[in-house]
């Protein structure tokens, strides 16, 4: 070590680590950040001490600390891995340096170089791409669950099949089951209560094949409805659990002699 003044090492101190650049990995293999860190002493240094051992130290111990920080932080967000970097470096870290004990603060500017920005724009591309596919999967998967949650529709269905015997079709019941299954698809989290609750209230029916069991359900339902002061929706129910009197009248007439 070199006997200079006490101005000239503090000068050469501080111009090596006011600003160094330091190269981090971040979360996405072969995606790098290019940091650049100012640091801070306090107190500074006093008597004999060798500038760039100091210096050595404040930088090593700065490059730990930011690569800790940002290595499981995504290059697409690249403000929040400044943020959670910068929050590290603020805070102080014991420093031994000879016949002393300083702390040592920084700030920190993360960036991305040229070639890493390239990758992160072809990750997001890559990304968006799955994206859309995994959503258009999702829609026709839901479309065709809803499709199919009516033996009827999977009847319907079954009979477009080339090799189908329309005297041999599928048991009633299979196809009951069936649709019941794909009626409990899972749902979006998202999807309206309402709709949540019809799917419920249509599959509790449904096990109660009989319309006498049907027509008491109901009329259960429009009870409830009336003790909720809603006696409209009430009068609708009752309405349906009565027969058509257009069926009715026909049916009269029909059986006349």
């Amino acid at each position: 070590m070199r006997h200079t003044s006490k101005r000239a090492r503090r000068k050469q101190l501080r111009r090596k680590i006011s600003a160094f650049t330091a190269v981090l990995r971040s979360s996405q293999p072969g995606i790098h950040y290019t940091a650049t860190i100012h640091a801070t002493l306090t107190p500074e240094p006093t008597g004999l001490y060798d500038p760039d051992e100091v210096a050595d130290r404040v930088r090593t111990a700065l490059r730990i600390t930011a690569a800790a920080a940002v290595r499981d932080q995504d290059p697409i967000d690249l403000p929040a891995a400044q943020d959670i970097c910068a929050k590290q470096l603020r805070r102080p870290q014991e420093l031994d340096i000879p016949n002393q004990v300083t702390r040592v603060t920084a700030s920190v500017h993360l960036d991305l170089a040229d070639e890493d920005r390239a990758a992160v724009k072809e990750l997001l591309t890559a990304i968006r791409a799955q994206g859309t596919m995994d959503a258009l999967t999702r829609q026709r998967t839901q479309a065709l669950a809803k499709e199919f949650a009516h033996p009827a529709a999977l009847l319907a269905r079954w009979l477009q099949q080339p090799d189908a015997h329309v005297t041999q079709p599928p048991d009633e019941a299979d196809l009951e089951a069936l649709a019941r299954r794909l009626r409990g698809y899972p749902k979006d989290r998202d999807e309206p209560v309402e709709l949540q609750l019809l799917n419920i209230i249509r599959d509790f029916l449904s096990e109660f094949p009989k319309e006498e069991q049907k027509r008491l359900l109901m009329m259960l339902l429009a009870d409830g409805m009336r003790a909720a002061r809603k006696p409209g929706h009430a009068d609708r129910v009752d309405a349906l659990t009565k027969p058509d009197p257009a069926i009715s009248g026909a049916t009269v007439v029909g059986g006349g002699p």
